[in-house]
């Protein structure tokens, strides 16, 4: 029975409404979406002064992805409460990274939509002050939710490695895409189709899930980040080779707080891991991120 206490205490602290939703054990947490789905994140609480830092994976990966997992540990370790989810990208309880082979149904809405309900996770938990961290295309996502009426709590987002849509494919050939899937969507044509997207030179989707995705570009990068109300600061290795050599330029031209890590490329792998980690660390303490 004694052994048992600290997931049964856990369970107890999240009150009555997650009780018939969540299941805790050894830092996962479980929660039923309001899809039936069931999704799946690692918690570790930290110290009550400081906020919570929702940390989230890049495209079709897990939270087990090194990058991501490398920064959960390096901010736990710091004090801070930790989440990282796994976006289920429609499958309950993924725990695997998805082949770009794969038949990929999930759409960016529903990215979205799981990003704000983790969000509100921890609001339920009691934090009032949430940092958001993103990693290559989490980023996007994280985007797309704070074009959504970001919660209150939300006080700091932190990119790394903001993926440049239009590195492998131009404006131009994306658009073409996108009409191409809309006009297979007007003849009710549902067929998959093979594109070239993210990492993916070989991409399955339906059309309209496809679509989705298409309808992010530069341009929609540059004034999302514009919009938001929610302090941003991107860092990025200055040896990245998944981002046109004008990326940053472009960043910083849109008024965006760029801090280039030098060397580092697009996973901060080997050394320029403790770099990341130094950046992150001290963006987190800084209590007015620069715009």
């Amino acid at each position: 029975m004694i052994r048992h206490l600290p997931v049964l205490l856990t369970l107890l602290a999240g009150g009555c409404l997650w009780l018939t939703s969540m299941v805790s054990h050894a830092g996962v947490v479980e929660a039923r979406l309001p899809s039936g789905k069931m999704a799946g994140a690692h918690y570790q609480a930290g110290k009550k002064d400081q906020p919570a830092v929702l940390i989230l994976h890049g495209f079709l990966q897990t939270r087990a992805f090194p990058t991501v997992a490398s920064m959960v540990e390096a901010a736990s370790t710091a004090g801070y409460t930790t989440l990282a989810p796994t976006l289920t990208l429609g499958i309950s309880r993924r725990n695997k990274s998805l082949p770009c082979e794969a038949i990929h149904t999930h759409t960016l809405d529903e990215d979205t939509a799981e990003v704000a309900f983790w969000v509100r996770w921890l609001e339920q938990k009691g934090y009032s002050r949430i940092v958001l961290v993103g990693h290559s295309y989490g980023n996007l996502q994280l985007l797309g939710y704070l074009g959504r009426n970001p919660a209150p709590a939300v006080k700091q987002v932190l990119m790394i490695s903001l993926t440049d849509v239009e590195r492998k494919q131009s404006a131009q050939q994306r658009a073409l895409l996108a009409q191409d899937m809309r006009a297979r969507l007007e003849k009710g044509n549902q067929g998959l189709v093979e594109a070239e997207i993210g990492h993916c030179n070989k991409y399955v989707s339906p059309p309209a899930a496809l679509l989705s995705y298409l309808a992010i570009s530069r341009g929609s990068i540059l004034e999302a980040l514009a919009k938001t109300s929610v302090p941003v600061e991107v860092i990025m290795g200055s040896k990245d080779d998944r981002m046109g050599s004008d990326w940053v330029d472009k960043l910083v031209s849109g008024k965006i707080a760029v801090r280039v890590i030098p060397g580092a490329p697009h996973f901060f792998d080997s050394q320029y891991e403790f770099d990341l980690h130094d950046a992150v660390l001290q963006a987190l303490q800084d209590k007015s991120p620069r715009r």
